[in-house]
């Protein structure tokens, strides 16, 4: 047993310190320390502490694992509505190749008889040039050109000679009398299939206002690949 104040060893049994007189309740054993008495004092040697040792543990980090790859949203696309197919005012041309046959198709067609020619067209808007009556006679097309000078569109008959060009004038003499101004230009357009052997001088006469033009409707069939 030793004295809790001054450390002095106690005998067996003592109540209080021989040297500070403290009681010797309560006084604890020292255990395993060592104990160096001098002459005036006591020291003691308490065992070194223990030695802790850490240990370091390596912790290894759990990767994340990679994300799985989203299905890509299926996109449904809507069909763009079908524009129908334009019509056309036009009626489809007809194979008919007689005289009254090249005349409806030049009516409804005048340009393919000269660039910028278009067919008269009354007040009310109507096309009055088609087959033009006039008191010496009938003019098959009746038009203006691109100088809005008057044509007269004749299609001969196979039948018509030098009697042709006499017709002619009888019927560019009214247009040019009740429809066209001071100074307007009035010339005529005949169209034929075979020349008339009887017309060479008539025509060369009035070369300078009547133009003459052969017509000839073809056929044109083209491969498809299918």
């Amino acid at each position: 047993m030793y004295c809790e104040t001054c450390h002095e060893r106690l005998k067996s049994g003592a109540r209080k310190c021989p040297s500070c007189g403290h009681a010797a309740q309560g006084n604890r054993d020292l255990g395993s320390a060592s104990v160096r008495e001098t002459a005036n004092s006591t020291s003691y040697s308490l065992p070194p502490a223990p030695t802790l040792v850490k240990e370091e543990r390596k912790v290894t980090e759990a990767k994340p694992a990679p994300p799985k790859p989203q299905p890509r949203p299926t996109v449904q696309r809507a069909n763009a509505p079908q524009r129908p197919a334009p019509q056309s005012n036009r009626a489809a041309p007809s194979f008919d190749l007689s005289p009254d046959g090249i005349r409806d198709l030049l009516i409804d067609r005048p340009e393919m008889i000269e660039d910028g020619l278009r067919i008269h067209t009354g007040r009310d808007g109507g096309r009055s040039g088609a087959r033009f009556e006039t008191s010496v006679g009938k003019i098959d097309l009746l038009a203006r050109d691109a100088a809005s000078s008057w044509v007269l569109v004749l299609v001969a008959e196979s039948s018509q000679g030098k009697e042709l060009v006499g017709d002619l004038l009888q019927l560019m003499g009214w247009v040019r009398k009740h429809l066209s101004a001071e100074g307007q230009e009035v010339r005529a357009i005949v169209l034929v299939d075979e020349v008339p052997e009887d017309l060479g001088y008539a025509a060369a006469a009035v070369s300078d206002t009547v133009e003459f033009k052969r017509y000839r409707v073809g056929l044109t069939l083209e491969k498809l690949d299918v």
